[in-house]
């Protein structure tokens, strides 16, 4: 268990971490967000998160004035205080503390929140995880990271309720979109697949990762739109994200889904764990 958390320009004990009850966080999920994986102490591709954050912010037209750079900081210090060797930082800015109101004051200062979790997510053979999928019922921007993650979170718990690990969403038209926490994959005739970028796909970071490492290899990747049926044909299925990096799923509703036999899915892996050696 991690032991120290950051509120607003202090270093507190878990269990003294506050937020005020009038943080817009709280009543309009007026906050964005990034969750940065952990490796050996170190943070794993800090710049194309804080990237993302930035503009997340901008998106939102959050007042936030502060250097980027100072997040760094911030994370670097947590991570000596929880002797987080691996896991994950979650950064959380919200717009910060008012009144209550739709209406906002442009000078709001934002309100910064970092924390940690200890866990285990470098694994070269994880366990095969199962899917359900359902329809996306998210709002229309989720290239934005904002905390407003009530639809994911109820799709996520109908998976668990199904034993399922991730639920795999679809649009409108039957095309799939992303999973709830993360990006989906399938391999066919040594080619990846994934959903093109769009305002209700979120750019992963491990995905952008895993393309580079791909076409370094000289893997095909095809950024194309597919549906559910794409994946019970498929060689493999597997999801991105940055807490887990990599995971193949071997069910999808109940039914089987091809598991890689070319060893293809373990190059990958193996080409992306020595990416994130060399990212610091």
């Amino acid at each position: 268990m991690s032991s120290h958390s950051y509120v607003n320009g202090e270093y507190l004990a878990n269990y003294l971490a506050k937020l005020s009850i009038n943080d817009r966080s709280f009543h309009f999920a007026d906050a964005v967000y990034e969750v940065v994986a952990v490796h050996n102490n170190n943070l794993l591709f800090w710049n194309d998160h804080i990237s993302r954050l930035k503009t997340s912010l901008n998106n939102l037209n959050m007042n936030f004035k502060k250097e980027l750079k100072v997040l760094y900081f911030i994370s670097k210090q947590l991570i000596k205080k929880n002797n987080l060797k691996e896991g994950i930082i979650y950064i959380h800015i919200s717009r910060g503390i008012a009144k209550r109101n739709h209406n906002w004051n442009s000078s709001l200062k934002p309100s910064i929140v970092l924390s940690c979790i200890k866990k285990n997510i470098f694994s070269l053979n994880p366990k095969k995880i199962k899917l359900i999928s359902d329809n996306d019922i998210r709002w229309s921007k989720c290239h934005i990271k904002t905390v407003s993650l009530l639809p994911n979170v109820l799709l996520k718990q109908k998976a668990l309720n199904k034993n399922a690990f991730e639920c795999v969403l679809k649009d409108k038209n039957a095309y799939v979109t992303e999973a709830t926490t993360s990006n989906i994959w399938f391999m066919k005739n040594k080619c990846l697949i994934t959903t093109p970028l769009s305002s209700n796909i979120l750019a992963g970071v491990t995905r952008k990762k895993l393309i580079e490492v791909a076409k370094s290899l000289k893997i095909k990747v095809l950024e194309k739109k597919f549906k559910e049926y794409d994946l019970y044909s498929a060689d493999s299925t597997f999801i991105t994200n940055s807490s887990s990096i990599i995971l193949e799923a071997n069910k999808l509703n109940n039914k089987s889904l091809n598991i890689d036999s070319s060893g293809l899915m373990k190059k990958l892996k193996l080409a992306m764990f020595e990416k994130i050696k060399n990212d610091y």
